[in-house]
């Protein structure tokens, strides 16, 4: 504590205000993102090279990959258990439940584990594990400086966009899935210095990198609405698909906890085993993915058959890898699962159905539905593919495939992997469904219509006469049918006592008053009564706002839950709306 004191006590003397400390910390947040980007690319690409886990196992990349999944998967399972998985899940809680804060201790283990689970040649990415150690750092700085908790879940925000920036060379996708997928909210406050952190990571990681599309370029047009039946179809597969991996990888986890009985790296080390033993048929299977992506976009000549096969293969032992816990993300993963669903689909296609389609769009297709089902951000899908090609001519059926697999695939399987995986384990991530469900419910619904009020010129003391006949503390003042103030029934004694008793009310009344629109969230409405610590909200209509349609208080907005609950008469509601008080609490 004293060391974060004397920081943010040296900048203040140095004349600095807490915006401009946060400003400072984005853009170092944003660096640092860079760099870890690509000291990650570099030193992963390095130790796989030397351990030869980056090409068909020999004996002795068995060994040295084995070493390295175990210490991985020592460090995980006994000391760092919240460096499992990607680590979006972990970001994500904390932004909900601990305000941002991420322990400096977790973001070193994270990026030591990541490096040795990603370096044994498991087919995982190295995109997720990024963003949660810069994530990390963001939180660190931000604690550092002791900024505000609005702050440090910023910088959090701030953080995981850098990462994913930096690691795609995608400053717009880092942008979007963020706010989407971490944040939860496309209308976060924090976009500036969203948008800030992501194109200073891309700057970072191409001065040091090259400014290098992360895939090649695909050369295609598109031909007219009668492609998109066939585009349809890649996404329609897909979300069939995906929720299969989803449901698959969810089975294994259960499963492991049968047979394994707890020994979570055993687990690690049969699934790595299997990963060797695979890399036998077909090496293109090892990895995050971007090599196999590229080759797959390149050529057509491999056969719809063997394209099956490779999908296969890379979906049972994504499945099988991430479900044990290790290290790694899905990203790349899940990308080239659909860039490899879609060049067979596409092949299949015109080797079937005599259509003569670019089969590089059918990757390009796959990659963005395929996306879209598992990890469920359709737009990130979207703008993803779009600015990893630099190909505006795939918009059109990036966006029919995707939103027909995503629309599709949220019926066979409620949340994203990191949720379901989350649940699994008793963890409860927010998700949309629960701000969906606090967007729902809005003042208009609450209000009170018929309201007691008092006209301009009554007596102060008519009106406490009046008042007490009542169970009410306020009241509306109306000045020919217009609000004017409000007058509490406190304030009506207190005049009568300082003998203006004989006043008319609107000489007392408060003329500065908190409204509120029907049309608001009932958050809206909690939040103004708690700051401005009043018991009672008009609301008014947003064409003129001295025309008052009712009043709202805290027990309106009490009961219209309660009543929300009882017309819905669902237990799934209620515990939505429940996690959804949980979230707006923290």
């Amino acid at each position: 504590m004293m060391k974060k004191i004397s920081l943010l006590k040296l900048a203040q003397k140095l004349g600095f205000d807490e915006d401009q400390i946060f400003f400072a910390m984005t853009i170092l947040t944003g660096i640092c993102s860079g760099l870890i980007a690509v000291f990650f690319h570099k030193i992963i690409k390095t130790i796989s090279e030397l351990t030869g886990t980056n090409k068909a196992f020999t004996l002795e990349a068995f060994f040295y990959g084995g070493i390295l999944v175990a210490i991985s998967g020592y460090l995980t399972t006994r000391f760092f258990p919240a460096t499992s998985g990607s680590g979006i899940p972990t970001v994500r809680l904390a932004l909900a439940v601990q305000h941002g804060n991420l322990a400096l201790k977790n973001t070193i283990a994270k990026f030591l584990t990541s490096i040795l689970s990603l370096s044994s040649g498991i087919p995982l990415g190295k995109e997720g594990p990024a963003i949660s150690i810069a994530s990390g750092l963001g939180s660190y700085f931000a604690n550092v400086f002791h900024l505000s908790k609005k702050r440090v879940k910023a910088l959090v925000a701030v953080g995981s966009a850098g990462g994913i920036a930096a690691g795609f060379n995608t400053p717009i996708t880092a942008v979007v899935f963020t706010l989407e997928e971490i944040v939860g909210d496309l209308n976060a406050k924090m976009l500036g210095s969203i948008v800030i952190s992501s194109v200073i990571a891309a700057v970072t990681a191409s001065i040091l990198h090259g400014n290098h599309p992360t895939l090649v370029q695909v050369s295609y047009f598109f031909g007219g609405a009668k492609e998109l039946i066939y585009f349809a179809g890649v996404g329609v597969i897909a979300a069939l698909l995906g929720p299969a991996w989803l449901k698959f990888t969810i089975w294994i986890r259960q499963f492991s906890k049968r047979v394994f009985k707890g020994h979570r790296l055993s687990f690690m080390m049969f699934s790595f085993v299997c990963v060797g033993f695979a890399s036998w048929i077909a090496p293109e299977i090892l990895g995050g993915g971007t090599n196999t992506i590229n080759d797959t976009l390149l050529s057509s000549m491999l056969s719809w058959q063997n394209l099956g096969i490779l999908f296969i293969l890379k979906f049972v032992l994504t499945g099988l890898l991430y479900s044990t816990g290790i290290s790694g993300g899905l990203f790349m993963p899940t990308l080239l699962m659909g860039a490899i669903l879609g060049s067979a689909l596409g092949l299949a296609s015109n080797t079937f159905l005599g259509s003569d389609l670019n089969i590089q769009a059918f990757a390009l297709v796959g990659m963005g539905s395929f996306f879209a089902t598992v990890i469920r951000a359709p737009f990130t899908s979207i703008i993803m593919v779009f600015e990893l090609t630099r190909n505006y001519e795939i918009i059109m059926p990036l966006m029919a495939a995707n939103i027909l697999a995503y629309a599709i695939s949220s019926k066979l399987s409620k949340g994203s992997i990191y949720e379901q995986i989350s649940e699994q384990d008793g963890v409860h991530l927010p998700t949309r469904e629960d701000q969906e469900v606090l967007e729902g419910l809005i003042i208009e619904d609450a209000m009170v219509r018929e309201v007691k009020s008092f006209n301009h010129y009554v007596k102060v003391k008519d009106a406490l006469k009046e008042s007490k006949e009542d169970d009410f503390s306020g009241y509306p003042i109306l000045k020919n049918g217009k609000l004017f103030g409000m007058v509490s029934t406190q304030d009506l004694a207190r005049a009568v006592v300082n003998g203006k008793g004989s006043e008319e009310i609107h000489l007392i009344c408060t003329k500065n008053l908190i409204t509120v629109y029907p049309d608001q969230n009932l958050t809206v409405a909690f939040h103004k009564i708690k700051k401005f610590h009043i018991s009672r909200l008009p609301v008014v209509s947003r064409l003129n706002d001295k025309n008052m349609l009712g009043l709202v208080t805290p027990e309106d907005i009490v009961n219209h839950f309660g009543y929300h609950i009882q017309e819905e008469n669902k237990e799934e509601e209620v515990r939505k709306i429940e996690e959804s008080i949980k979230t707006l609490e923290a």
